[in-house]
């Protein structure tokens, strides 16, 4: 039997383009398995247990009644923005300066970015007080900070409370939906 040489080339261009598309693929499917990874990761780091000081516990609790009170649901804590939370508060207390945008950290989303936390929509309270019972008061007595505990789309929480000379205690409350 006689094979032209064209005819070898087609197989072996046939075997390349089997190859590549198979090597597509399973890069791919890699990707795709990676980002399910990634979300499970990321649902398991959201229902781990996070440890709140008392005034930390006891602030959660009031914006809590606060947003069922409004039909809401309640924000669960989590532990990446209870880590980002400490940071924004040390930050204020160190470098003396109370303003959602820091020197030295930027902006809360750029933290949120820098350490890796995912989310949808965020925002960030801040408050200068001496019990979690003023600080959610003054929350909710301003548009913008009683909107960011109203807002419905928000479901996780890092609060963080930190003593502060000037005054009595810094509050720091992030939120996040995913």
């Amino acid at each position: 039997m006689k094979i032209s040489r064209f005819k070898p080339g087609i197989l072996v261009v046939f075997i390349i383009f089997v190859l590549i598309e198979g090597i597509s693929f399973a890069t791919y499917q890699t990707v795709v398995l990676g980002q399910i990874e990634r979300s499970n990761i990321m649902k398991s780091k959201l229902e781990e247990e996070v440890i709140l000081s008392d005034e930390e516990q006891r602030t959660l609790d009031l914006i809590n009644e606060y947003r069922v009170q409004n039909g809401l649901k309640e924000l669960k804590p989590f532990s990446d923005l209870q880590d980002v939370a400490k940071l924004k508060a040390e930050d204020l207390v160190n470098n003396k300066y109370f303003a959602h945008t820091s020197a030295t950290l930027g902006t809360p989303f750029k933290m949120l970015k820098d350490n890796k936390v995912k989310y949808k929509i965020a925002g960030e309270n801040l408050a200068g007080s001496t019990t979690p019972e003023k600080a959610v008061e003054a929350w909710i007595n301003s548009t913008s900070h009683r909107e960011n505990i109203l807002e419905e789309k928000f479901e996780y929480t890092g609060i963080y409370v930190i003593e502060s000379p000037v005054y009595g205690s810094i509050f720091v409350q992030l939120f996040i939906g995913i």
